[in-house]
């Protein structure tokens, strides 16, 4: 009898001691903390540092840099895209970004410049002028590095062969060719001879009126 006795207080014990557990509620977890505009610039940054290297007068930004840089802002942007402070510290960024395409263009680097371009894009920036300095870009990096690299005298016509190097921007690829005053070709057009076979004049179709002088080597 004493058994069944001190076996029920125990039963008791424990289902009051549950109960007392159920009344109680789980501590409340600490809410994390939001970062700041600034902080979220601090971060973020440092992964425009290849553009900046290379408007310096650094190294090149290559393939690989500019996948890498694109693939971190996009990360930075899935994680702080939904707060307050990265929307701002995003848009500043990329007026930045903007800014770095301008300083691109006027120093010619067109491959630079949608570079540039695609960053301001990502953080979701949109001006009239990068359409502006992108279109141009595209243009411009259609347009092949040309080499002279010497004349051959045609007596019937009187008209030297004019050979050339052209470098595709975009490929990498170089074709060889001749040609003579006046003549078309890959979107140039051959204008004339400058000083005695020391320079040649062509002139860009892609964009009329831009002309430029190559030396001959």
């Amino acid at each position: 009898m004493r058994y069944w006795s001190v076996l029920g207080v125990a039963v008791l014990l424990f289902f009051s001691g549950c109960e007392q557990l159920l009344r109680e509620e789980p501590p409340l977890a600490k809410p994390e903390k939001e970062q700041t505009k600034e902080e979220i610039l601090a971060e973020v940054r440092p992964f425009l540092a290849p553009i900046q290297t290379t408007l310096a007068g650094g190294a090149v930004i290559s393939d690989i840099e500019r996948y890498t840089m694109l693939s971190n802002l996009r990360d930075a942007v899935m994680r702080h895209g939904d707060k307050p402070a990265a929307r701002e510290a995003f848009q500043e960024l990329g007026w930045e970004a903007q800014g770095m395409a301008r300083q691109a263009a006027d120093m010619e680097r067109y491959r630079l410049v949608l570079i540039c371009i695609d960053v301001a894009e990502l953080l979701a920036t949109e001006s009239v002028l990068l359409k502006r300095l992108g279109a141009r870009a595209d243009i411009m990096l259609d347009m092949p590095t040309v080499r002279v690299k010497g004349f051959l005298d045609d007596v019937e016509k009187k008209q030297p062969h004019i050979f050339i190097e052209l470098f595709n921007r975009r490929t990498g690829e170089v074709d060889k060719l001749q040609a003579r005053e006046g003549e078309e070709f890959n979107n140039l057009r051959l204008v004339r001879i400058i000083g005695g076979n020391q320079a040649v004049l062509f002139e860009y179709l892609k964009m009329p009126g831009l002309f430029f002088e190559v030396e001959a080597f």
